[in-house]
């Protein structure tokens, strides 16, 4: 898109200048060898050569100056042109960053849409047979995990309550209560992390670090939900989580009282 010149380049003035000069001269010139007269009176009355003298005089100092007028002008013409081209370029940039913004938008509701299927989808039943389904079974979940590893940890006896063994107690049945529900789980996990996978590789190609996708993703999370996502990370049960946080913190809304390092603290503290 060009945009109306605000004021002359350099060689546009120097350009302009030789062409005055140039005009300036020419009067001068034809003032200097009384052309005028001379053009009024009989061929047999004028003097020898002085529309020679006049013509050499033209072509070697006006001339010149005009020719060179030209070359300045030219590299105007160029600079103008490549401000022009370095405008097209950015408008085509911002073009092709809405078209894809417009496309990932699409792509990215897709995934949402089938990220809550997903969720609606999971379904868990507890002794009573009470069904726990959509967002509740991350709470079931959480639960389950919680209530087997503390009933483990009060059986223990006193000198067994050390950092590491409670440490690997919670890591053994959240990997248990994981791993019987990890057919249900797993689509639900690896759909997100192909999500946030996509989310990166936007950020990558529109080099757009305040991209609000992966905002919206996190905002959406209950703390139930990322207590899985954390210690499935932790724990490393699905190797596409591993790295997941660093790219997107997606764990620094989750409570501490949530985070295994927590409930371990607390239960060494006999709270």
């Amino acid at each position: 898109m060009s945009q109306k010149r605000q004021k002359l380049s350099g060689y546009e003035l120097i350009g302009y200048f030789l062409i005055l000069a140039g005009t300036v001269v020419l009067i001068w010139g034809t003032v200097k060898f009384n052309l005028i007269r001379e053009l009024y009176l009989n061929p047999s009355d004028r003097e020898g050569g002085v529309f020679g003298e006049y013509g050499e005089f033209i072509g070697g100092i006006v001339g010149s100056l005009w020719a060179l007028a030209g070359v300045f002008l030219f590299f105007a013409t160029l600079t103008y042109q490549k401000r022009e081209f370095e405008l097209q370029r950015i408008e085509l940039d911002k073009t092709q960053r809405i078209f894809q913004q417009q496309n990932f938008s699409t792509l990215f509701i897709s995934f949402i849409d089938k990220h809550n299927e997903i969720i609606n989808s999971l379904t868990a039943h507890d002794i009573q047979n009470s069904t726990w389904s959509g967002t509740s079974f991350f709470v079931f979940f959480q639960e389950k995990v919680l209530s087997s590893f503390v009933q483990k940890v009060r059986s223990l006896k006193q000198e067994e309550k050390t950092r590491a063994n409670l440490a690997y107690y919670f890591q053994e049945y959240f990997t248990y209560h994981f791993s019987f529900y990890q057919s249900s789980l797993s689509p639900y996990l690896k759909n997100l992390s192909v999500l946030f996978k996509l989310i990166q590789k936007y950020r990558v190609d529109t080099h757009d670090e305040h991209e609000y996708y992966s905002f919206i993703t996190k905002a959406s999370f209950t703390q139930p939900e990322l207590f899985l996502i954390y210690h499935v990370s932790k724990f490393n049960l699905l190797k596409e989580f591993t790295t997941i946080d660093n790219a997107f913190d997606i764990f620094e809304e989750l409570v501490e009282e949530y985070k295994a390092e927590h409930i371990v603290e607390k239960e060494l503290e006999g709270e």
